[in-house]
């Protein structure tokens, strides 16, 4: 029997691994070897990051059949009743979310949604210090869109979209980011100039380097009004035409239950 100290010592091992998959595939196989509950917990944790949420609630299950302690089992439960709650508010989108057909051209048009205050840190502590954006932002207006973006497959179609970060300005869904409290209201707070979005929009290639950002001729945004104001301000010498996603008849009906 491998014993509790060595598990851990392992568990750190392949919470080292360079990426997602490796640290998965890494943990899986030590669970399959120890049936340790501290395993299966963090492998609801890395599912749960990844936006898997069934698979999450199963392995946090198995951690809370598995721990011997009151309080670790406690704490597995905490976690599977938050993943419950955010599947079912998954399922409730999934719902009243159309399936629109969308007009746009993939090859030229942008999909833009604003970062989100609410982050991972403030649901888990333990958390990694970086986390790929599409899954460190936890705010409802962000999961909604990220969520219509999955189920209407729209990446699947070509589309492609960004968030614009406050702090990073314009990143990719994979970008790894930390914790942070910046954002635009708050000059203060020190948000990323309009200066260094404008120049981002202008010089920059993204998505493997293949596109800049100022080829796009429609960018579609959800943004809160001082991030969709950034959007017109970078854009401007552009012939991009900046389209208020909010304001568009295929979205309204799934955003009326914000």
């Amino acid at each position: 029997m491998v014993i509790w100290r060595e598990i851990i010592k392992r568990i750190n091992e392949c919470k080292k691994l360079s990426t997602e998959q490796e640290r998965l595939n890494c943990l899986l196989r030590l669970y399959e070897e120890t049936k340790d509950g501290m395993v299966a917990l963090e492998i609801g944790e890395e599912y749960y990051r990844r936006g898997q949420l069934e698979q999450a609630i199963k392995y946090y299950n198995e951690a809370e059949k598995r721990f011997p302690l009151d309080k670790w089992k406690t704490k597995a439960r905490e976690k599977r009743n938050v993943a419950e709650r955010e599947l079912e508010g998954h399922k409730k989108l999934v719902e009243i979310s159309p399936a629109p057909e969308i007009s746009y051209d993939p090859k030229t048009t942008l999909f833009v949604v604003s970062c989100a205050k609410s982050k991972i840190w403030d649901e888990d502590k333990n958390a990694p210090s970086y986390v790929p954006a599409r899954h460190a932002y936890r705010g409802e207006d962000f999961l909604k869109f990220v969520y219509w973006f999955e189920k209407n497959q729209m990446e699947m179609k070509g589309f492609k979209w960004l968030i614009l970060s406050a702090k990073y300005g314009y990143i990719e869904p994979w970008h790894p980011i930390g914790r942070y409290d910046v954002c635009f209201d708050d000059e203060d707070s020190g948000p990323i100039s309009d200066e260094t979005l404008y120049s981002q929009v202008m010089k920059q290639r993204r998505f493997e380097d293949t596109v800049y950002l100022k080829d796009f001729k429609k960018v579609v945004c959800f943004c809160r009004r001082t991030y969709l104001q950034r959007v017109h301000k970078s854009f401007r010498d552009t012939d991009a035409e900046i389209v208020d996603g909010y304001a568009l008849p295929e979205f309204r009906s799934f955003l009326q239950n914000r």
